[in-house]
């Protein structure tokens, strides 16, 4: 499992499996965020078993399905929203990251983040959010 650190109370990672919830757990993540549609990929773990996993291991988890480059206005608010009102730090994934880690970067500028700086922190995490820059932009107004 791969987990990217955005913020000291947010991390990234792609796609995890029923057996990653443990070592979530251990790193001391309270909440999981599962941004991916159910059945996106072949053999990807369904939603409800990682939350049941999530669940016993006293860790919140929420399902916030975005298809890739489709981010709305209203997925943006539901997403600050869930991280308002979840136990920190949160952990939250889809495929390789990049759509959790827009969906964080949206939510910063909307609180006055630089898109400077929201720009270099995705980079050190290793995507490159640049084509976002105008609606980070928009966002930040």
């Amino acid at each position: 499992m791969s987990m990217k650190k955005l913020s000291d109370q947010f991390y990234v990672g792609p796609q995890i499996e029923i057996d990653d919830i443990e070592d979530l757990q251990i790193s001391g993540i309270k909440s999981v965020i599962c941004l991916r549609p159910d059945g996106e990929g072949a053999g990807q773990p369904a939603f409800e078993a990682l939350k049941t996993q999530a669940t016993s291991l006293e860790i919140a988890a929420h399902y916030l399905p975005i298809v890739p480059g489709q981010i709305s206005d209203a997925q943006i608010a539901e997403f600050a929203d869930m991280v308002t009102k979840s136990p920190s730090p949160i952990f939250a994934y889809c495929r390789s990251g990049m759509r959790a880690t827009a969906l964080w970067a949206l939510h910063q500028a909307q609180f006055g983040q630089s898109v400077d700086d929201i720009l270099a922190v995705a980079k050190s995490a290793g995507h490159d959010l640049t084509a976002l820059t105008p609606r980070l932009s928009a966002a930040a107004l």
